[in-house]
């Protein structure tokens, strides 16, 4: 079973092993940047989503502000052990697969917390959101700076960057969007 984990996170061929097909290396790294840029976005709408759902988990007496600004506290607490540790990890493993399962817990958790009512479930869901949270952003820089060259890293990188604010427009506008008409639960699952 471990051996099959293992194989399952293998880092794949770099890029000096493909680089005989130009044209292939180019789809490659287009392929690359996209899947970083999109999947670091999405990553933001599964971040942010409490924020778009606070006022209505207050009107609806589901929690306090106090208890709020707890759940809230335990993603950013987890999100920087996370950010530490899966550092270490995306150097060493596929981040194709690291980013994917990351995003998925992250999603996984989302709509687990439409279904909830109790605060101490907001707060050990939030915080495993935080840790899956933390598994985005060392992959996507991995990614670029094993695909990219220095002279052009650069501006893949900027380009990348934006990436948050997509996430942050899409669940600012979106999420709100579902919750104005279908309530705070589906601000978890929209």
């Amino acid at each position: 079973m471990i051996k099959k984990i293992m194989k399952f996170f293998s880092p794949l061929p770099s890029k000096e092993k493909l680089a005989e097909d130009k044209k292939h290396l180019k789809k490659l790294q287009w392929s690359v940047f996209l899947s970083a840029t999109i999947g670091y976005g999405l990553y933001y709408v599964c971040r942010l989503s409490l924020s778009v759902v606070k006022k209505p988990l207050v009107d609806g007496g589901i929690l306090t502000e106090n208890e709020l600004g707890i759940v809230g506290s335990a993603l950013f607490f987890t999100y920087a052990a996370g950010k530490f540790a899966n550092g270490f990890m995306a150097d060493r493993i596929n981040i194709k697969r690291f980013m994917a399962i990351g995003l998925l817990i992250s999603a996984l958790v989302n709509i687990t917390l439409g279904f909830s009512h109790s605060f101490w479930a907001f707060v050990i869901l939030w915080g495993v959101n935080g840790w899956a949270q933390s598994m985005g952003a060392p992959a996507s820089v991995v990614g670029l700076s094993r695909w990219f060259t220095d002279k052009e890293r650069g501006s893949y990188y900027g380009f990348w960057s934006a990436s948050h604010n997509i996430g942050e427009a899409l669940t600012f506008i979106a999420t709100a969007f579902v919750v104005s008409i279908a309530g705070w639960r589906w601000g978890f699952e929209a």
